[in-house]
């Protein structure tokens, strides 16, 4: 699954704004480079400035995503985004499984 947040909720002209994407995995499977995840959107209004990262860690513009200024077209590079698989752990006493999935956050940070 994929969640996307803004913060603030209200910005004025020459604001910054971030955009924040939770993906989660509940599989038992990574999504791994080779998965060629990408994530993609379309900013409106269009940012400038933008950085963007996942995990916390910054990644590169042509490298780690591409960024269309004109028309806010967003797009990671396929692999950057990688995701862990879910962890799975079983109740001992009633039998419940509970699943706690794999996370990943990219933020896109940039000025309206």
């Amino acid at each position: 699954t994929i969640a996307k947040a803004i913060c603030p909720e209200t910005v004025t002209d020459n604001g910054e704004i971030t955009y924040t994407f939770v993906i989660q995995n509940t599989g038992n499977t990574p999504a791994v480079a080779t998965d060629n995840v990408t994530i993609t959107d379309t900013f409106t209004p269009v940012l400038s400035n933008i950085t963007v990262e996942v995990n916390g860690a910054a990644i590169a513009e042509g490298t780690g995503y591409t960024y269309d200024a004109v028309s806010g077209a967003f797009s990671t590079v396929a692999g950057v985004v990688t995701v862990p698989e879910a962890a799975y752990t079983q109740d001992p006493a009633t039998g419940t499984v509970t699943t706690t999935p794999g996370v990943a956050v990219l933020t896109v940070t940039g000025t309206v």
